[in-house]
């Protein structure tokens, strides 16, 4: 009977904490999207011809300014690229242009053009206050492919 009502006296203040750790996550992904320095851990890719697949390894993906970092892995079909397979997503490049939109009060679209000196590729982001994201990858040189993951708000 104390379990119960020492539970129920609790149950504002752990609303209450839950609340402020939300509005304090929101602050964060805003902040590093103004600021231009955000990371994107990835846990599922969506390649086009094959099934879903849960990632178990620690890729991501880095904004920071105008440099990029993506570690992230590649399935499906190649068009024209280096002998040896290139960089495919694993690569340091530059962003060439950037167009970031607050499409609504909780979510920010972010289209990135990457260059690596090897291809041109077009990341779209979609990050939602409490740091969920999807990256949408297009290039001419490849099939398209899809992530799913969280931005890293802990820095």
């Amino acid at each position: 009977m104390v379990l119960l009502m020492s539970a129920c006296a609790s149950s504002p203040e752990a609303r209450q904490r839950k609340m402020e750790e939300r509005i304090r996550v929101a602050q964060r992904v805003h902040e590093q999207i103004a600021e231009q320095h955000f990371r994107i851990n990835v846990s599922m890719m969506h390649p086009q011809r094959y099934p879903a697949k849960m990632l178990t390894s620690p890729y991501y993906f880095e904004v920071i300014g105008d440099s990029v970092v993506s570690f992230l892995p590649y399935m499906g079909r190649a068009y024209n690229v280096p002998y040896g397979g290139g960089k495919a997503l694993n690569f340091e490049g530059r962003v060439v242009n950037r167009d970031v939109q607050q499409v609504d009060p909780n979510q920010y679209l972010m289209v990135l053009d990457i260059d690596n000196d090897e291809a041109l590729y077009r990341y779209t982001i979609s990050t939602y206050d409490n740091g969920a994201s999807t990256i949408d990858i297009y290039t001419r040189e490849r099939e398209s492919i899809s992530f799913i993951g969280q931005m890293d708000v802990g820095r």
